[in-house]
């Protein structure tokens, strides 16, 4: 009987160390690169370029603040670009 119950707790061992393995594979995928643009009446602007602007904006209104957090809102028909910076600090910068 000794040797059953030996047999049987090394079987769970092995099982364990096979879903940790096959957790780890899954862990090691790469993040895809993405672009965005906004193409509206005849105007073409990336993510990237708006999340910039409002930065330099957050950075020229907002001295000596560190920025955290930024959200930013495209709104193309203003030709314009609203942020929100840690959570409390608004404004906006032309597109």
């Amino acid at each position: 009987m000794a040797k059953t119950a030996t047999t049987s707790t090394t079987k769970k061992t092995t099982t364990k160390k096979a879903t940790t393995k096959t957790t780890a594979t899954r862990s090691r995928k790469k993040a895809i690169a993405s672009t965005s643009v906004i193409q509206f009446q005849g105007l073409e602007f990336s993510e990237n370029d708006c999340v910039k602007k409002a930065k330099a904006g957050f950075r020229k209104h907002y001295r000596g603040v560190e920025l955290k957090d930024l959200k930013i809102y495209i709104k193309p028909e203003e030709r314009k670009i609203y942020y929100v910076g840690n959570g409390d600090r608004v404004g906006s910068v032309d597109l």
